[in-house]
């Protein structure tokens, strides 16, 4: 006696009667993984325009999987915390301007988009 096995997968479902695959084509993977090398790129660029501490204290607080708190931080840099949180506040501005000139010059965007 044959059992029938149901398919399970986050992927794919029933449509009309059809198995429908919706995994993400290859071309859409490579393309996804390009945009975000190229993210990861302008980032790393961009990152340069900060000093030493703007990107400890930026990379502490917001690239971290556990963001270390202002707490943390005042401690290391013997500054208060409302001091480390301008820092923050004032490297993310800097980050974010130094990346849009950078996808400007590259051509990402163009020079109304800013």
């Amino acid at each position: 006696m044959l059992r029938q096995r149901r398919v399970s997968s986050p992927f794919l479902h029933r449509k009309d009667g059809f198995l429908v695959n919706e995994d993400p084509d290859q071309e859409t993977v490579f393309a996804e993984e390009e945009e975000l090398t190229v993210r990861r790129d302008l980032m790393a660029e961009a990152m340069k325009s900060l000093n030493q501490r703007e990107q400890e204290i930026l990379t502490e607080r917001r690239l971290q999987d556990e963001p270390k708190t202002l707490e943390d931080l005042s401690q290391v840099y013997k500054i208060s915390r409302e001091r480390v949180r301008q820092i923050e506040v004032r490297a993310f501005e800097k980050l974010q301007k130094a990346m849009l000139a950078l996808s400007k010059d590259r051509g990402f965007v163009t020079a109304e988009a800013g």
